[in-house]
């Protein structure tokens, strides 16, 4: 038995170590480049609030005796919301009726003493004093008939005021009182008066939204955006950006900005209060060639990238660096002709080089200032070689711009050259560059080449490997919109290519790496504790017998 275990383990142990030296190959995904519609957006929460809101408020005090509304009641302009008791004003309204009509009486009488005393004045009976009191009783009675006929008014005016009827059409969201309450009037308190409900019209309604800071620059009034609230996960809402407000909110440590949306509420499913995922449309391409985000790689990660499929990272750093100098040829040749087509024939000048000398802020050189740098430089090889160098590490991406730019200076001095003129020199003569920002001042012709098109929506740099019979090849490519799945190809693919997906080869390898680690730290775990166990009872055995013996 203890013959049969001993085989069993070291067959396992041999197997892990031809393990070793054979890793399990990675397999990597391909995708294939491909036109399609990119869209670009904000991501945000927000909560659905009505735009207009209307406090409702009585003109009249009183106790309410009836209000056949409730929250969430539809209401048109001119229903019944509150009755107040009508008691009081009707006894103020009859009391001031019946003073006006006392005063009219009296109006009545006074005109008659006054036309009696005038013919009897005109008649010389009585004196004129007595004609003038007889004038001055009908103008205090036609005053008393005016005072009294506008408190009548302002009673009837308070017993309709009793009545509170509803000023527009809309949904009553609040209802703060209740039947039997009295309450104060809007108008003749200090306060302000008691609020019976509030109401709105939520057949238009908006949703205010926090958008990140750092979204919101791309965030504008009039783009398109799309709500989906918990209620309805499966009907997304249109709206419309109305506007955003100045002030910012901080939540957690987090600055947002509110962004409100307004949105047809027509079927009237949204309701106030109701939170919502708000995704604003901020770019968009349709038709346009599209990789996948999971294939593209920075530069920088050649060596690493060539690792993980099993090719030579020195002759990676080699093909990029000789696709970079093409890449940019092409667009120098491309992307000028196209500015001489265009605005960038004006902005630029003539020369698409001068227009991509200014652009990157170098000053013009003549073509005898670069043919004195071409016979000083002649001069010094080793200044030469280290300047190759230094372009050849840029370019495979060991060397940042700025290190590259610093010490490219020193070495143009220590050559006794001005270095912005020679900076400028060597850029007028390599060209690539200077082509494509030619096209970027001119904003290119139509259809233009990648130097233009690259012009035109700009991009940033990015590295991929094309698959073709089962062989990678590295490939430089600029990169204009993405969002989280793919990347728009300014130029560098064509439509069809093959394309590794480099996160799953990542992480394959990854995964192969902490396998060989294990393994080396000594075998297969489970085989290693079994042969443990083994070995200690066979020890305990031989123990056993040992004491026995004795």
């Amino acid at each position: 038995m203890l013959r049969k275990t001993t085989l069993v383990i070291a067959a396992a142990l041999s197997l892990g170590a031809c393990s070793k030296n054979k890793k399990q190959a990675v397999t990597i995904p391909v995708e294939t480049v491909k036109r399609e519609t990119i869209v670009v957006t904000a991501e945000a929460t927000g909560v659905v609030e009505p735009i207009n809101v209307i406090e409702v408020k009585s003109k009249s005090s009183g106790q309410i005796v009836a209000m056949p509304v409730e929250i969430g009641s539809y209401v048109k302009a001119g229903d019944l919301l509150v009755q107040l008791d009508t008691r009081d004003t009707r006894n103020a309204y009859a009391q001031a009726k019946a003073d006006l009509d006392a005063a009219l009486i009296k109006l009545r009488v006074s005109k008659t003493a006054r036309d009696r005393a005038a013919q009897l004045y005109k008649e010389r009976i009585i004196t004129s004093a007595e004609n003038e009191a007889a004038e001055v009783d009908y103008a205090n009675s036609q005053a008393t008939v005016l005072r009294n006929r506008a408190a009548l008014d302002l009673r009837a005016q308070g017993l309709e005021e009793a009545t509170v009827r509803a000023p527009v059409a809309g949904t009553v969201i609040e209802k703060p009182v209740a039947l039997g309450q009295v309450i104060a009037s809007g108008t003749g308190t200090a306060g302000g008066g008691t609020t019976i409900l509030r109401m709105a019209d939520l057949t238009k309604i908006r949703v205010r939204a926090l958008v990140n800071e750092t979204d919101i620059g791309k965030v504008r009034p009039g783009l398109s955006t799309t709500v989906t609230v918990d209620a309805y996960p499966d009907r997304p809402f249109m709206g419309t950006v109305e506007k955003i407000e100045p002030q910012a909110t901080i939540q957690q440590s987090v600055t947002m900005f509110p962004v409100l949306i307004s949105i047809d509420n027509v079927g009237g499913l949204l309701m106030p209060g109701m939170n919502g995922e708000v995704s604003i449309e901020t770019e968009r391409r349709d038709n346009t060639l599209a990789v996948s985000n999971d294939a593209v790689r920075s530069p920088q990660e050649a060596a690493s990238v060539a690792s993980m499929l099993g090719l030579n990272p020195d002759s990676v750093r080699a093909q990029l660096a000789s696709a970079r100098g093409s890449f940019g040829r092409n667009g120098n040749a491309q992307g000028g002709q196209a500015a001489q087509t265009s605005q960038g024939n004006r902005q630029g000048g003539q020369n698409p080089q001068q227009g991509g000398q200014r652009g990157f802020n170098m000053p013009e050189v003549t073509d005898a200032q670069c043919k004195t740098v071409t016979d000083s430089l002649a001069k010094h090889p080793d200044v030469q070689k280290k300047l190759a160098d230094l372009r050849a590490q840029m370019q495979a991406g060991t060397l940042d711009r700025q290190e590259m730019q610093a010490q490219s200076q020193a070495l143009y001095k220590s050559a006794g050259l001005d270095a912005q003129v020679a900076r400028a020199c060597n850029f007028r003569q390599r060209g690539g560059q200077a082509g494509a920002q030619a096209g970027q001042s001119g904003q290119g012709a139509a259809g233009g080449s990648p130097g233009a098109a690259f012009g035109q929506r700009g991009g940033r740099r990015g590295m991929v490997f094309t698959v073709q019979g089962g062989k990678y090849t590295p490939k430089m490519v600029r990169l204009g919109v993405s969002n989280y799945d793919v990347s728009e190809v300014v130029s560098g693919l064509n439509e069809g290519d093959s394309v590794a997906i480099l996160n799953v080869a990542a992480m394959q390898a990854r995964q192969q790496e902490q396998l060989d680690q294990v393994r080396n730290r000594g075998g297969v775990p489970g085989l290693q504790r079994q042969n443990t166990n083994q070995g200690g009872g066979a020890g305990a055995a031989r123990t056993g017998g040992q004491r026995g013996g004795n």
